[in-house]
């Protein structure tokens, strides 16, 4: 979004900006919302996401039509296929072919594009790797793309350009030496507002809230760290927003308890995470179990044993994009998650695993559940803590001295196999309950089977 380097727009009256702005982005929004995407957001719609048979075929014929694709129309592709993909015929025939390294991918860029491709106006994805050259898409690529995170949206109660939006965004459509006025423009074909990310910080806060009430969204969605400060400022100052929205959605792989609990408390709705950094990138997705699963619809990830990831992406038919090495590292997850869902789970080989206990049915369940249950019983037990030191057992020490009411040791029980299942045992005893010096919940888990469980269970995270 290169407005500002025009100088007519910079110098324009908001209301002004607010048409170019639109206008600009009509031609980019007739590409991504196509036929293309509503007949793929259809058929998203009736796929069974738990039916791990369906999606596998589904991803198998996915992986024959991006290979055929790439060796009739991509120079690179036949010269190193040659007579090789004519055998691939599953996702897990990938594994025939040869794995191709980002540099290489770069290099040879020219001719991976497909000549179909070359012959017509591309449209660019316009996200890339540092020092990488952007994907050449086709249309019927975006909008597929654009219809899979659409679809994840749609899942958690959002409908995408039926329903408001207000975006938090890093881009230049509002100059970096205004400081008063609207932080904001409109995008009135997408019914979206857009809000300049580079203004989410004090004295410009209130101005953003204030008209945030006055445009009652029925969805949030952005860069993190805008809609973390802005959710900061709203609990530091008490401000009771008069609007309520579906969800928040946050484009990044991890976000810590405290700053889920930040967001939630501000808006008083679900958090949801999804990430699709570039089109060199999986598309990954949280479901309502709090767990990060790849989309299987959208391509294939193979994994190393140290992280390293091999990607396939099915909608780059204008640059295919089969194998690639890329930098982002993820380990697979191999137990079924609460969900239901058979897309696979991920997690990052950084993410921190001190903050968890585990079901024998249900995998991890992080502190932000447990945390729950303290806050449940907080006038009862004033501190707890939940230590677990077999797979079968969760003792569960409370604050003070003299007996505990057996009513009340009998509703933490019970709460406790909710989150956990009922194969578990739940011990409730009294002690003095050692607290951490740092942290949002100091102390409230101990987890010595760390050593003992494999790192890749699964769970309510």
């Amino acid at each position: 979004m290169k407005l500002l380097s025009s100088g007519f727009y910079g110098n324009s009256p908001i209301y002004l900006q607010n048409l170019l702005l639109s206008f600009h982005e009509y031609a980019n929004s007739r590409k991504r919302y196509g036929m293309g995407y509503y007949r793929f957001l259809q058929q998203l719609s009736i796929m069974d996401e738990g039916d791990r048979l369906a999606e596998q075929e589904f991803q198998d014929r996915e992986v024959q039509a991006i290979i055929r694709h790439a060796v009739q129309h991509s120079p690179f592709y036949r010269e190193l296929y040659k007579n090789k993909a004519s055998d691939i015929q599953s996702a897990d025939g990938l594994t025939q072919l040869p794995i191709i390294e980002e540099t290489l991918f770069a290099e040879r860029i020219e001719e991976i594009h497909t000549e179909t491709q070359r012959k017509k106006e591309a449209f660019s994805s316009g996200s890339a790797p540092t020092g990488f050259p952007p994907l050449q898409l086709t249309n019927l690529d975006v909008q597929r793309q654009t219809a899979a995170i659409d679809y994840f949206k749609k899942q958690n109660g959002v409908i995408n350009l039926e329903m408001k939006r207000a975006t938090f965004y890093s881009g230049d459509f509002v100059p970096h030496a205004q400081t008063e006025g609207a932080f904001w423009r409109d995008i009135y074909y997408l019914n979206q507002r857009i809000y300049s990310a580079h203004h989410c910080m004090e004295p410009f806060l209130e101005s953003v809230i204030r008209n945030l009430n006055e445009f009652r969204p029925d969805f949030i969605d952005g860069l993190p760290s805008a809609i973390l400060a802005l959710s900061r400022f709203i609990n530091d100052q008490c401000i009771i927003l008069t609007f309520q929205t579906a969800a928040v959605f946050v484009e990044t792989e991890i976000l810590s308890d405290s700053e889920r609990l930040e967001i939630e408390s501000a808006f008083g709705c679900i958090v949801r995470r999804w990430s699709m950094k570039s089109e060199r990138s999986p598309f990954l997705f949280e479901c309502a179990a709090g767990n990060l699963h790849f989309n299987m619809r959208t391509g294939v990830l193979e994994f190393g044993e140290k992280g390293e990831v091999l990607l396939t992406r099915f909608h780059t038919h204008g640059t295919p994009l089969i194998r690639l090495k890329i930098k982002d590292r993820l380990l697979p997850v191999h137990c079924p998650c609460p969900c239901g869902s058979a897309h696979p789970v991920v997690r990052k080989p950084t993410e921190p695993e001190s903050e968890y206990l585990q079901s024998k049915s249900r995998g991890k369940v992080t502190s932000l559940y447990l945390a729950t249950v303290r806050e449940k019983f907080r006038q009862l037990a004033p501190a707890m803590q939940f230590v677990q030191n077999s797979l079968d057992e969760i003792i569960i020490w409370i604050d003070g001295e003299g007996t505990l009411l057996l009513e009340t040791e009998q509703q933490i029980r019970q709460e406790m196999i909710s989150i956990f299942g009922a194969d578990m045992r739940f011990t409730v005893s009294r002690r003095h309950v050692e607290t951490a010096d740092s942290g949002r919940y100091p102390g409230l888990v101990i987890n010595n089977l760390q050593k003992h469980i494999c790192q890749s269970d699964c769970g309510m995270n």
